[in-house]
């Protein structure tokens, strides 16, 4: 019997016994290795290095959308979203998701770029300028770019709000 540990202190009991019998009975590899997987992935989410845990963040993102789909990759999100640490890749993986939609909801991307800007937001002009873009976008409301365009300058630090303001402007004058 093995014992992974998970988020928050959940255990999940892995009866070695209860997989063999699964491959022997069903002959279903497919499953199993299913089975599989999400254990490491679980496993990797856990891991004490963040690179580790971040990068499985990721990849576990991306694994039920393909699996399962849309609903399914939302809710993955939902549950991975409240544990540190995050990459900008990790926000950007589920946004990607929500545009490959037929009709991609702006309020879902309007979350998904609020948290990352929570989280990366003081330092990470391109996230702002993507952000704003997508506002500007066929989805989006343009007229609330100014208001964007004035919390990023107030929330970036040091000389990214340098950066942001000269990249904004080559936005506004079409250069961009």
């Amino acid at each position: 019997m093995f014992a992974l540990k998970l988020v928050q202190d959940q255990l999940i009991m892995v009866d070695i016994k209860a997989i063999r019998l699964m491959i022997n009975l069903n002959s279903n590899v497919v499953n199993v290795f299913k089975l599989l997987l999400i254990l490491y992935l679980q496993n990797g989410l856990l891991s004490p290095v963040p690179a580790v845990s971040s990068a499985m963040k990721e990849k576990y993102l991306e694994w039920p959308y393909k699996t399962g789909g849309y609903k399914r990759a939302r809710k993955t999100f939902t549950s991975l979203h409240e544990h540190r640490p995050f990459t900008k890749t990790f926000f950007m993986k589920m946004i990607e998701i929500e545009k490959e939609q037929e009709t991609p909801k702006m309020s879902n991307l309007r979350d998904y770029y609020e948290r990352a800007l929570r989280e990366f937001g003081s330092s990470d002009e391109d996230l702002w300028m993507e952000y704003i873009k997508e506002k500007l976008g066929s989805h989006g409301n343009p007229e609330n770019c100014g208001k964007l365009h004035w919390r990023a300058v107030k929330t970036l630090e040091g000389e990214s709000v340098e950066h942001f303001t000269t990249k904004y402007t080559l936005l506004q004058t079409g250069h961009m």
